[in-house]
C-alpha cells in the first residue's frame, strides 16, 4: 500500500541542524523523501531543478514527479519493512550521475536495521560533493522531546495502546525490558527485538510497522566522525551530520 507523507517542516529542521538557511544553488538528494514535502516547508530555499528524491515507494515517487516536474524522481526498489516488503534486499543505490552538496534523510533509519543503516550511510557518503553534508535523523528512546509526555519510547507505546495494538500491561513490560539497551526495534506494535536483527519471519502483507530506536551514545560509537545534535523544530528526532572535508 502506498504511503504519502503529510509531514512538513523537514527543510527548517535540516537547515537549522546544518546551520545554513540558503540552499539555492546547491544540489540536494532527499533520501526517502516520499512526495517531496521538503518543498512544502514555507522556509525551503531548494531549487526545484537541483533536487533529487530517492524513495522505496513507487507511487509516492510518481506523485512527487507530478507535483514538481522540474525535479528528479527515482524509485529505489530496495526492501524496507512495511514501506517496500517486496523489494530486493541489499540493493545498491542507483547511479544518479551526480554528487550532492546536501543529502538528507528524515525518519529513514528509524525504520531499518543497523546493518542497513551502516551500508546505506556508507554509500551516501560516497556521493557527497566536496564540503558536502549528509544529515540523517534517529530517535533516542530515552530522550524526552515534549514536556509532560514521557520519553520518546513511552510516547510510542502509549500510542500503540490507544490504537488497541497492546495492553496497558504490555506497555509497562515493554518499557521495562528496554532499560539499558543501546538500540532496539519495535515491530508491528508489540514485538520487541533488543540489540538483535534476528527478526522472526513475517509474510509481506503482515509487515505493518517497524520503529527502530538508537541511543545518542550508541550512534556516537557507530559514527565517530559525525556531529550528533539534539532535536529542533518541535521534532523528536536527533540529527547525525557527516561532512566531507
Amino acid at each position: 500500500m502506498a504511503f504519502f507523507s503529510t509531514r512538513v517542516g523537514q527543510f527548517t529542521y535540516f537547515s537549522l541542524q546544518v546551520g545554513e538557511p540558503v540552499w539555492s544553488g546547491k544540489k540536494v538528494l532527499d533520501f526517502g523523501g516520499n512526495i517531496g514535502n521538503i518543498f512544502r516547508d514555507p522556509n525551503s530555499t531548494i531549487d526545484e531543478e537541483r533536487y533529487w528524491c530517492l524513495d522505496v515507494d513507487k507511487e509516492a515517487i510518481e506523485l512527487g514527479r507530478q507535483s514538481y516536474p522540474k525535479s528528479h524522481w527515482v524509485f529505489y526498489d530496495r526492501y524496507c519493512f512495511s514501506f517496500n516488503p517486496y523489494g530486493a534486499r541489499n540493493l545498491p543505490l542507483p547511479d544518479l550521475g551526480q554528487t550532492f552538496d546536501y543529502i538528507v534523510a528524515f525518519s529513514v533509519f528509524t525504520n531499518t536495521t543497523v546493518t542497513d543503516m551502516l551500508d546505506l550511510v556508507n554509500q551516501l557518503e560516497g556521493i557527497l560533493a566536496n564540503a558536502g553534508a549528509l544529515a540523517f535523523t534517529f530517535i533516542d528512546p530515552f530522550h524526552c522531546s515534549w514536556p509532560g509526555q514521557g520519553n520518546n519510547l513511552q510516547w510510542r507505546l502509549d500510542l500503540e495502546s490507544e490504537r488497541g495494538n497492546i495492553t496497558a500491561g504490555e506497555v509497562k513490560s515493554l518499557a521495562q525490558r528496554t532499560q539499558g539497551a543501546s538500540w532496539f526495534m519495535l515491530v508491528n506494535g508489540g514485538d520487541l527485538y533488543i540489540e538483535t536483527e534476528a527478526v522472526q519471519p513475517y509474510e509481506p502483507e503482515q509487515e505493518k510497522t517497524c520503529y527502530v530506536y538508537h541511543t545518542e551514545e550508541y550512534m556516537k560509537t557507530l559514527f565517530p566522525r559525525a556531529t550528533i545534535l539534539p532535536p529542533v523544530n518541535g521534532e523528536m528526532h536527533h540529527c547525525c551530520i557527516i561532512r566531507k572535508s
